[in-house]
C-alpha cells in the first residue's frame, strides 16, 4: 500500500521549520537528508580535485575543472539550505561521522579519497554521477522542502552533462584500456554504485516518503540505475555485473 504523503512539492519553506510551523520529525528527518545530500556533493568535489591532481590527461582536466566548480557549488546550496534552518556546516558534517562509514557512503568515499587512475576515476565519476542524478531528478525535485527542490532544479540541470560525460566516456574507455579492462573495473564499482541508494524500507525512508521528502523507495531508485546501465553495457558488448539480492549488495560471482 503507498504511504500517504503528507505535504504535498514545495509546500514548506524555511521560515516553517524555524517558526515550528512543520512536525518535529519533519524537521530531524530534513536535517539528515540535507547532511547527507550535502556531505555526497562535498565527496564528489574532493574526488574531482584528486582526480585533476592524480591524471595526467590534458584533454580531459577543463571538464574536470569545470564539473569540480559546479559539484562545489552543489555542495553550497545545499549546505546554505542547512544553514537557513539553523544547521552550520560544521554541525552537519559532525552528524555524518558514522553515516559515511556505511555501504551508502562507499562510492563517494572511495572517489574523494581512493581512485588511482583514469579508468578508476571514469568508473567512480559514471557511479557517482549517474546515481546522483537519479536520487535527485526522482526524489528530490519534487520536495516539500521548497528550497531542496529549488537547489534540484540547478543541480539537474548542470549534473545531466556530467551523467552524459561519464556514459560517452565508458565507451571511450573500451577503446583506450581494453573491454576485459573495463568489464574489472565495472565489477568493482557496480556494488558501490548501486548500495549509494541506501537500504531498502528503512524507517528514515518511510519518514521522508510520508513527509515528501523523497518520493521513491531506495530499491525503486536502484532498480532505475541497473536498468539504464545495463542497457548501455549491451550497447557496448559489456555484461552487466550479476549482484546479490539484498541490501548491501555485492558481487554474485
Amino acid at each position: 500500500m503507498p504511504i500517504r504523503r503528507e505535504y504535498p512539492p514545495n509546500a514548506v519553506e524555511a521560515a516553517d521549520v524555524k517558526l515550528g510551523r512543520v512536525d518535529a520529525q519533519y524537521t530531524r528527518v530534513l536535517s539528515r537528508l540535507l547532511a547527507a545530500h550535502a556531505m555526497a556533493e562535498k565527496l564528489t568535489a574532493l574526488g574531482y580535485e584528486r582526480a585533476i591532481r592524480t591524471l595526467d590527461n590534458s584533454e580531459l582536466e577543463p571538464i574536470l575543472r569545470k564539473n569540480l566548480g559546479e559539484e562545489r557549488k552543489h555542495a553550497r546550496l545545499i549546505y546554505r539550505a542547512l544553514e537557513e534552518i539553523g544547521i552550520s556546516q560544521q554541525a552537519a558534517d559532525r552528524s555524518m561521522i558514522t553515516v559515511i562509514r556505511a555501504p551508502s557512503f562507499d562510492a563517494p568515499s572511495y572517489f574523494a579519497g581512493k581512485i588511482a587512475g583514469e579508468l578508476d576515476f571514469l568508473m567512480a565519476s559514471l557511479s557517482v554521477d549517474s546515481t546522483g542524478l537519479i536520487m535527485i531528478g526522482v526524489n528530490y525535485k519534487d520536495s516539500s522542502y521548497a528550497p531542496h527542490a529549488r537547489a534540484a532544479e540547478v543541480i539537474l540541470e548542470e549534473e545531466a552533462e556530467h551523467n552524459m560525460f561519464a556514459l560517452e566516456q565508458l565507451g571511450q574507455a573500451i577503446e583506450n584500456f581494453g573491454r576485459e579492462a573495463v568489464q574489472v573495473a565495472l565489477r568493482g564499482w557496480v556494488p558501490r554504485a548501486v548500495n549509494f541508494f541506501g537500504p531498502p524500507g528503512s524507517g528514515f525512508t518511510y519518514d521522508c516518503l510520508r513527509f515528501g521528502l523523497k518520493a521513491r523507495d531506495n530499491n525503486e531508485l536502484a532498480e532505475l540505475y541497473v536498468t539504464m546501465l545495463e542497457k548501455k553495457c549491451g550497447q557496448l558488448g559489456l555484461e552487466m555485473p550479476r549482484l546479490t539480492a539484498t541490501y548491501p549488495h555485492s558481487l554474485a560471482n
